[in-house]
């Protein structure tokens, strides 16, 4: 007689009751055990295998176990399959039909403890297709009213189960605010409308000591209306039962910048290697790509330069623009944006919008505007270039700045003066000293205040000096014995008042153009007509 080999096949759709001591799947094996027994008169065995699905639905096939029986089916281990009754293997149709073309190509049978057909017959299998058609309809109707009781207590703003959103505690399930974690919510909102940006407020709550985030949850959350008092159901939102943490202002407002946020602009404030308050406004115009900051380290001392993209991945041979050094570069756009703030009306909006708790700290130094921006963080000096500028083209010899709708309204007279719609093209504001690098903002746009102490020590020693010999008492030789200096230094030296006084003005007001330095005026002749120096020196009177 040959044997037939039989597996029982058990599955419940929920986990509810399984951790009792004899719970439904028990109850269908031993049921199943009793009928492989009953036909033992024609050969009928039972594996040791178990195939148990807890908490699966019959709908689809995605079934551990299930799986696992299809698999040794193939390998050619059961040659009959046992279960409880036909909605056990399945409740559809169509995947029934799979599940029998498997079964007829590895020679494979099954058969219903509780349900007597034959499927040699087509009687048989008519039997069997109404009793999946009920088995379909049943679990169909059932998920109608599901659907139509999760649709009815969502309409009334219930909260209807599943993982409790961050910020909420389930109470006798219904949702309560959970206020430390509240907390951490509303200043998730708040940075994130600040910055634009999913990683810095992932950064900003661990430096705050609140839970540590990844950036999708973050973004998940950002999305979720629960938080402003609201329960979504399809594209409909109904007022929740539950206490909203933010303000519906709030989350429209964080929703409209991750709407028409730029996906490829990059505002990230932390990654490494992000410096500079200008990334990702600074154009280079020799290769037409973004300027990022790039880095090198001479004698354990890292510097940052702002460089093009193509630059700095195809070599720097392929741009002749060159790299700019990004703490000169902040330095100037700071100094250009500076007397934005001499306006208190702007200056009360700007606070508001960039660092509404730094403005206590901001006032005390209002009638500086470069002392204002030395108070406000790197990040937010960031945020505000983004709110003032679009984009800085840089070219060989000029740089041309892009005044965003807001800075075109608070913009001083002389900069609209230079400005063609939202254009300003200013000469490039560097030049080189001794192979140095310096920076200097032509006069017509602002004022550079550089005070050089050693040129300011050297007009007063000079003045000194001549009011000693007006005097008559020492000669020149007699004073440099004096004073213990070179005689024919003292006398080049006596030679800057010869300048004219808005020239020694400007020195003494730390404004003089770069043109103007110590070792300059002592080596060269100073021309002894003002109107002359003016010229060489290239400064306006």
């Amino acid at each position: 007689m040959e044997e037939i080999r039989c597996a029982i096949y058990t599955r419940k759709s929920t986990d509810e009751g399984l951790e009792k001591e004899f719970n439904t799947l028990e109850a269908q094996r031993e049921a199943g055990e009793s009928y492989v027994r009953s036909q033992k008169h024609q050969g009928w065995t039972l594996i040791d295998e178990h195939y148990d699905d807890g908490g699966y639905s019959g709908g689809n096939m995605k079934r551990p176990a299930l799986t696992r029986l299809f698999e040794d089916i193939k390998a050619g281990k059961v040659d009959m399959i046992v279960v409880y009754k036909i909605d056990r293997l399945t409740r559809s149709l169509s995947d029934f039909s799979k599940m029998i073309d498997i079964f007829d190509k590895h020679k494979c049978s099954f058969v219903s403890v509780t349900q007597n057909f034959n499927t040699s017959d087509s009687m048989g299998r008519l039997t069997l297709n109404m009793l999946l058609s009920f088995a379909q309809f049943e679990r169909e109707i059932g998920a109608e009213r599901v659907r139509d009781k999760t649709a009815a207590s969502k309409k009334k703003g219930m909260w209807t189960g599943g993982v409790v959103p961050f910020g909420y505690q389930n109470i006798n399930k219904k949702l309560e605010i959970k206020p430390d974690e509240a907390e951490a919510v509303k200043f998730m909102f708040e940075m994130y409308q600040r910055y634009n940006s999913a990683m810095a407020v992932c950064k900003l709550l661990s430096e705050r000591g609140y839970k540590t985030f990844r950036r999708d949850a973050v973004k998940r959350m950002l999305r979720n209306p629960i938080y402003m008092g609201k329960v979504k159901y399809g594209e409909e939102l109904y007022d929740g039962q539950h206490q909203a943490i933010i303000t519906p202002e709030l989350f429209a407002s964080v929703q409209g910048i991750r709407d028409t946020r730029d996906p490829n602009m990059r505002t990230c404030l932390y990654k490494k290697n992000e410096v500079g308050i200008l990334r990702g406004l600074l154009t280079c115009a020799c290769c037409n790509t973004l300027m990022t900051p790039a880095s090198s380290q001479t004698r354990g001392v890292r510097r940052f330069y702002y460089t093009s993209t193509k630059a700095k991945y195809y070599g720097y041979h392929t741009c002749h623009n060159g790299a700019v050094p990004v703490a000169l570069m902040d330095e100037c756009i700071l100094k250009i944006v500076a007397p934005l703030f001499k306006d208190i009306k702007v200056l009360n909006g700007l606070i508001n919008k960039i660092a509404p708790e730094k403005t206590a700290e901001i006032y005390k130094v209002m009638k500086k505007p470069e002392a204002i921006l030395e108070k406000i963080p790197e990040r937010d000096k960031l945020q505000l270039m983004r709110l003032l500028i679009t984009n800085i083209l840089v070219q060989y010899d000029t740089l041309e700045i892009n005044w965003s709708e807001f800075a075109l309204g608070i913009l001083p007279d002389n900069y609209k003066e230079k400005t063609d719609g939202c254009k300003m093209v200013i000469d490039l504001p560097f030049t080189r000293r001794k192979g140095a690098l310096i920076l200097a903002i032509p006069e017509d746009v602002v004022q550079n205040v550089n005070y050089n102490q050693e040129l300011i020590n050297a007009l007063g020693k000079a003045f000194k000096y001549q009011k000693i010999l007006n005097q008559g008492k020492l000669t020149i030789l007699q004073l440099a014995y004096q004073e213990k200096i070179d005689a024919g230094y003292l006398g080049r030296l006596i030679r800057l008042t010869c300048l004219a006084p808005d020239i020694v003005k400007r020195i003494l007001n730390g404004t003089q153009p770069p043109s103007i330095y110590l070792q300059r005026l002592i080596r060269e002749e100073i021309p002894p007509i003002w109107e002359d120096q003016r010229k060489l020196y290239k400064v306006r009177k």
